[in-house]
């Protein structure tokens, strides 16, 4: 038997409890920075996340579905409710949606700020795996950088608490990389199903990834047979069918059969836009903004400090995925900042690297741990600087307060067949309004975005093409009811009665004179 004293002398024990103390630290670590992760997301949780329009198009499914779960609901609100959602483009399975109207009804009442703690979660969990993954892929120092920055960037944290199905997409994406590594590490049928179940999860969820994914599980798979000849092997087909089947059955029932998704399609990708300089220059700010010009360097120049083997084939095939994937969502990279969102984990695994060579380096000059405190303090000051920035953007949008929007529902008896000029095509209306109805059309400004031969509409045109004649015609947007709906201000102030005016609305009955 050994004594407390002698336990303490053998050099080995010494050692064992040495690490054994700093794995525990680690580990607290890690809890501590997850925690402060989910803590920076509570700030002003209620606020609406980055799209505004994409928010409360989410808000106006998770309602609907949240009203039929009750029976205490007002007839008219339930069949509003109904009117606003059956009014929206249908575009991905509302997953996330009826997720949040699953926890309005455990909670008893509707409370928009839980989208966001749950959209904030998914962040969080698929940060989990993405530093497992990282892990694998680089090193455990490494891997702590990689998350530390897939945490607090500020994309990610605007992105994870917005009420839009990026966040769970984002999550089922890092557990399918994970899976798909491991797989590769043990090749057995149920890591392989599992992968693939994940991943065809993903898919259907937001094929955003598509190309990503495909790219990383084929690039690991060349590196494996070293050999084109493995695309007719049994487990890369298993994987194709089992990822593919459910987006393919949804989305391409939606595009080619029903035809409710085939706008989306021809919204999306304009191949037109590769001769223009607009979408190339578009694309790269709107990425260098997202993950940060010297990071998005750093991570470029990161990729030859990766091994040789699967961290490399694995980054090689990520990066790949991602531009394929600007190159056919041709409107939307270069527009929309949150279509960034799979590069910040690319971005990181590259950049982080380098990192790990510079702090290995640092680490051959001097053991002392002082040493490290410039890095530390380097960190925390990006940290700091990343979430001022976050700060300054929560809750900055413009549009109707929930008053105002109540107000207005009240008096036009929340209608459903109501016209109105508002900010973000009018979601926000809708929804604090409780009333239904479609934004005015407006005529594309910008000649890259015209249809070619596109002219623009008269009234009687667009009055046409509502699908409904309109009982009331509400104005909240007055920069946009002047300076881009003259003809329909026009034809208003002529043709139809003024029932309400003042400076936060004005509201004109829709049975109007011809």
């Amino acid at each position: 038997m050994i004594n407390w004293q002698t336990r303490h002398e053998n050099p080995l024990i010494r050692f064992s409890i040495l690490v054994e103390q700093k794995t525990v630290f680690f580990r607290l670590g890690m809890v501590l920075m997850f925690l402060m992760a989910g803590a920076v997301r509570l700030y002003h949780i209620s606020e609406p996340g980055v799209l505004i329009d994409r928010e409360y198009t989410s808000a106006i499914f998770a309602r609907s579905f949240y009203f039929d779960h009750i029976d205490s609901v007002a007839h008219w609100r339930k069949e509003i409710a109904t009117i606003t959602k059956e009014n929206q483009p249908i575009l991905e399975p509302p997953i996330t949606e009826y997720l949040v109207s699953l926890i309005y009804w455990a909670l008893g009442s509707e409370q928009l700020w839980v989208s966001h703690v749950l959209t904030a979660l998914f962040w969080l969990v698929g940060g989990f795996f993405f530093y497992e993954m990282a892990k694998m892929v680089v090193s455990l120092k490494a891997a702590v950088i990689a998350t530390i920055y897939y945490l607090f960037t500020p994309l990610s944290i605007l992105v994870s608490r917005s009420f839009q199905p990026d966040a769970l997409m984002m999550m089922l994406f890092l557990m399918s990389l994970y899976l798909i590594l491991s797989y590769y590490d043990q090749p057995t049928v149920s890591k392989l199903l599992l992968a693939g179940g994940v991943t065809g999860l993903g898919l259907l969820e937001r094929p955003l990834i598509l190309f990503a994914l495909m790219g990383a599980y084929t690039a690991l798979a060349i590196y494996r047979n070293r050999s084109w000849k493995f695309m007719f092997e049994r487990d890369f087909i298993l994987f194709m069918v089992v990822s593919l089947l459910p987006s393919i059955l949804y989305y391409g029932y939606g595009i080619f059969i029903a035809g409710f998704l085939r706008w989306k399609v021809t919204s999306s990708f304009r191949p037109h836009l590769y001769l223009h300089r607009e979408y190339w220059q578009g694309w790269a700010n709107l990425a260098a903004n997202g993950v940060d010009y010297p990071i998005l360097l750093g991570a470029l120049l990161g990729l030859p400090t990766l091994r040789m083997g699967k961290p490399r084939f694995l980054l090689v095939g990520l990066w790949l995925g991602y531009i394929v994937f600007g190159l056919v969502f041709t409107m939307h990279i270069h527009t929309h900042n949150y279509y960034q969102a799979q590069l910040i984990p690319i971005v990181a695994l590259s950049f982080s690297s380098l990192v790990a060579v510079f702090l290995d380096h640092l680490g051959q000059l001097s053991n002392k741990w002082y040493w490290w405190l410039p890095v530390g303090a380097t960190v925390l000051l990006i940290m700091f600087f990343d979430i001022s920035e976050v700060r300054a953007k929560v809750g900055s949008q413009v549009f109707e307060s929930e008053q105002v929007a109540y107000e207005v529902g009240e008096i036009v008896n929340h209608s459903s067949h109501t016209v109105f000029v508002a900010r973000y095509y009018g979601m926000p209306l809708q929804y604090y309004g409780e009333l239904a109805g479609m934004s005015w059309p407006k005529a594309i400004e910008y000649w890259l975005y015209r249809q070619p031969n596109e002219r623009i509409l008269t009234i009687e045109e667009r009055l046409n093409g509502l699908g409904f004649e309109p009982e009331y015609f509400v104005i909240t947007d007055f920069t946009s009811f002047n300076n881009r709906h003259a003809d329909l201000k026009v034809f208003l102030q002529e043709h139809c009665s003024l029932l309400v005016q003042n400076e936060r609305y004005l509201i004109y009955d829709g049975y109007c004179s011809d």
